[in-house]
């Protein structure tokens, strides 16, 4: 009991720590306005309407929003409570040391401390799937993937876990099982009954459908490399050999496979999911080296600890030196999706706009949708002016400019 009280601070310390000092990126912004339009005009299918998103997310920061004003903490401590119900799953799972690693992972760590829609709840989904599988509660997968299909995309492999795992274990059908089931199929129901069914069904040919293996192969293995950090990647092996769980590999390995063959659009997030399992083979591989190790050499086992725990260090004390992969340090950090210059950018006008007030209206504004009913990139028509200062992101890879407009 002390050592999961410990495990809980330690948590909830490292996650809330500065926790608003990252300015927010596009992705945040979008789930910002729609948290206003839930506050302030009770819309709360707005997620749906524009762009078939899945809800659960955006539903629960806008709670938390009646509490907390501020829209972009809204979001992020969602996440963090979110992941927390996810590290007492994995501690009831699979023990301490898989919990200690699920802290001190980094991948984990960021996207916890980023108001993201769901990817944290598909985590927690994935993680009761495989709680009722292994305990042969049917209600747990059923509400596994009911929250999953609640919260995103990446959740629709959940129903394929659940079919691979029973064609392994081979269990009699019982009334509990189709009860799940139905459960499992609440959201579509929703979905169909709010009329928001085809634009969730359509959106997914945005982000699925090319065979892109080679180029996914070729992504997702560095990214698992430094996430993982290269001693807990050797544990995962070692766990691998020491741990063998079929019903844990197929909680790992179904979503691995399905995401390498279908995934159009690709970020190291959409990891989130199959990590806990990682990290539980991590352990394994832990507990057996602590184990077999004589004892003059179980002290070195910390070098397992401190790889992760530096990155993660990085992370908190100082995002833009973390060694991010590209992808992540352009779209957090150096590319135009990140926040950064943004407030100093309001910083400067502050202080140095003397002049009037100039309102556009809308026959001025172009707004380029990038994607139907999602992000959404407006501009002046005809930009002519003047530079007046330009702030640059770090890394000094892209910048927000400041122009006077004749």
């Amino acid at each position: 009991m002390v050592w999961l009280l410990g495990l809980i601070i330690g948590f909830f310390l490292t996650r809330l720590y500065h926790l608003t000092v990252m300015p927010p990126f596009m992705d945040e912004l979008i789930y910002v306005r729609w948290l206003n339009e839930i506050r302030f005009h009770g819309d709360w299918l707005v997620p749906l309407k524009e762009f078939g998103w899945e809800p659960l997310g955006i539903w629960l920061a806008a709670l938390i929003n009646r509490l907390v004003v501020d829209p972009v903490l809204s979001l992020r401590l969602t996440s963090v409570i979110v992941s927390g119900g996810c590290l007492l799953l994995i501690n009831k799972l699979a023990g301490r040391a898989a919990a200690l690693f699920y802290i001190l992972s980094p991948l984990i760590l960021l996207h916890d401390r980023l108001g993201l829609r769901g990817d944290n709840l598909v985590v927690l989904a994935a993680l009761l799937v495989f709680y009722g599988l292994r305990q042969r509660l049917s209600f747990w997968w059923g509400l596994g993937i009911a929250i999953g299909l609640f919260s995103k995309t990446t959740a629709a492999v959940l129903p394929a876990v659940v079919v691979a795992s029973y064609l392994l274990i081979r269990p009699r059908l019982k009334a509990a099982d189709f009860l799940a089931a139905a459960l499992a199929a609440i959201p579509i129901g929703f979905y169909w009954l709010s009329g928001t069914l085809g634009q969730v069904i359509n959106k997914q040919g945005t982000f699925v459908g090319d065979w892109l293996v080679k180029n996914n192969l070729l992504q997702i293995g560095p990214w698992l490399y430094q996430y993982l950090a290269w001693p807990v990647a050797l544990l995962v092996i070692v766990g691998l050999l020491a741990k063998r769980n079929r019903l844990l590999l197929i909680n790992a390995l179904v979503p691995l496979v399905l995401l390498i063959i279908s995934a159009k659009i690709l970020f190291p997030r959409y990891l989130l999911p199959i990590f806990p399992f990682l990290l539980i083979y991590a352990a394994g591989g832990f507990n057996w080296l602590r184990q077999t190790l004589p004892r003059a050499l179980k002290p070195l086992l910390i070098i397992f600890l401190l790889a992760p725990a530096w990155f993660s260090w990085r992370i908190l004390i100082d995002l833009p030196t973390a060694p991010l992969p590209e992808i992540d340090q352009w779209q957090y950090v150096t590319g135009w999706p990140s926040g950064y210059g943004v407030k100093e950018l309001v910083n400067y006008l502050q202080v140095n706009s003397l002049g009037p007030l100039l309102n556009y209206s809308a026959e001025e504004i172009l707004i380029d949708k990038a994607v139907s009913g999602g992000y959404a990139i407006t501009n002046i028509r005809e930009v002519d002016g003047e530079l007046i200062k330009d702030f640059p992101r770090p890394g000094n890879k892209s910048s927000l400019k400041l122009w006077r407009l004749n």
